[in-house]
């Protein structure tokens, strides 16, 4: 572990910092992208480029996730928050019935990235009031 790392969880502000629970809800949800994404590519409403952008960009937040870095929290907070508003809107408009697959994945993602946000919002708050 890094000296400014060891110095980070000796303060008050380690009990705010949520950001390894975010990184493991990113990581889970770019998997389960990642994964359905070659079964459902053609039921998706955005050409492939952009699925794939997507997945890479929570893949790499996920990794760059860490206590030091303030913009890279708020950069969580709004990408859960595109994230939950997108899967949960395709979830609610494409949903036929209860059978169909891609809207159980829709409302899973939507379900992982709005604990994303709750998260992500509690670890910037806790760096905003640490100041």
């Amino acid at each position: 572990m890094m000296g400014r790392d060891k110095e980070f969880l000796n303060t008050r502000y380690a009990s705010h910092y949520y950001g390894d629970i975010v990184r493991r809800l990113f990581f889970i949800a770019g998997l389960i992208m990642l994964i359905t994404l070659p079964t459902f590519k053609q039921l998706l409403p955005v050409p492939t480029f952009v699925s794939i952008f997507a997945i890479l960009v929570v893949g790499f937040l996920a990794g760059l996730t860490n206590p030091l870095q303030k913009w890279v929290m708020a950069l969580n907070t709004g990408i859960s928050l595109i994230g939950l508003i997108t899967f949960e809107y395709h979830a609610v408009t494409g949903y036929d019935n209860l059978r169909d697959p891609l809207f159980w994945i829709n409302q899973g993602l939507a379900f992982i990235f709005f604990f994303a946000l709750y998260y992500s919002t509690k670890t910037v708050r806790g760096a905003i009031l640490r100041e």
